[in-house]
């Protein structure tokens, strides 16, 4: 075997791949950890202010506007307020955040949005619908500032102990375990990853999350470029010590929302996504 590296796939560019398949099969592997969240979702020992579940329906928003530059939360207050003032808006639902992605953003009402399982199309509440051309139409002089509203899932923050967040490691590569999205009855994906991260960290694994605005991963450990190899048939292969975390049953496979992904192999037969090497975002 040669000494050459590969470069495996990004983070979230993997487990978006991965979550293509969204029927999540049960198995003994994530049995413990589909408990434990249901556990979080009733309040036992969950340590959150809130249900991780809600029958209805996943929480949307509008998005009215974006704003960056270092003075971007000075110059939204007073658009903020202006709207607050306009007839026909619910003042209370006016509300704004200065992102972790850079923008400063304007938001408002919260709306709960379900899929349709006929024709899988997300349904828009009559209420939402309403709101959005109200805010589309309102005009500030000659322009319409917010002719470029959009419903987007309701922002969350990012939760969890700062010294595990991903962000924050100086690595290459880190094995990504399990990834959590929001769907219409589970949606504090951020919660759940911080505290399956958490879980991890207490069963003596080296974990860490990770949030993206739609996505929340977990992975364990931190690994130099010599974590990925390549033998001389061109074969990429991992080193020693990724190999034998990957024995452990919680290490084995990258679980969505709790269950193991299936996908079609090449040999027609579905078999579970495991876990993989992802890059570190802020890796070197």
């Amino acid at each position: 075997m040669t000494g050459k590296r590969r470069k495996p796939a990004a983070l979230i560019d993997t487990v978006r791949a991965h979550c293509i398949c969204r029927q999540a099969a049960r198995s003994a592997v994530c049995a413990a950890l589909i408990v434990w969240l249901h556990g979080c979702a009733s309040g036992r020992g969950s340590g959150f202010g809130g249900s991780l579940f809600g029958p209805k329906g996943a929480p949307w928003t509008i998005q009215c506007l974006e704003v960056e530059g270092p003075e971007r939360m000075e110059r939204l207050q007073p658009i903020a307020d202006t709207l607050r003032r306009t007839p026909g808006i619910r003042a209370e639902d006016v509300f704004l955040r200065d992102e972790p992605d850079g923008p400063a953003r304007l938001y408002y009402g919260t709306y709960h949005r379900r899929t349709d399982s006929k024709t899988g199309q997300r349904t828009m509440p009559a209420q939402l619908r309403k709101d959005l051309d109200l805010i589309k139409q309102l005009v500030a002089g000659d322009h319409r500032l917010f002719l470029r509203a959009i419903p987007v899932r309701m922002p969350t923050p990012d939760v969890g102990n700062a010294d595990w967040n991903l962000r924050q490691v100086h690595a290459t590569y880190t094995l990504q375990v399990a990834a959590f999205e929001p769907t219409d009855d589970f949606w504090e994906y951020k919660a759940a990853a911080a505290k399956f991260c958490e879980y991890l960290r207490g069963e003596g694994y080296e974990a860490y999350y990770f949030h993206d605005d739609a996505l929340s991963v977990v992975t364990v450990g931190a690994f130099g470029p010599d974590a990925v190899l390549m033998d001389r048939a061109g074969k990429t292969y991992y080193s020693n010590e990724v190999r034998a975390l990957q024995q452990h049953e919680l290490l084995k496979y990258n679980l969505l929302n709790g269950g193991v992904v299936k996908v079609k192999a090449d040999t027609g037969q579905r078999v579970a996504v495991p876990s993989s090497l992802v890059e570190v975002p802020s890796g070197r």
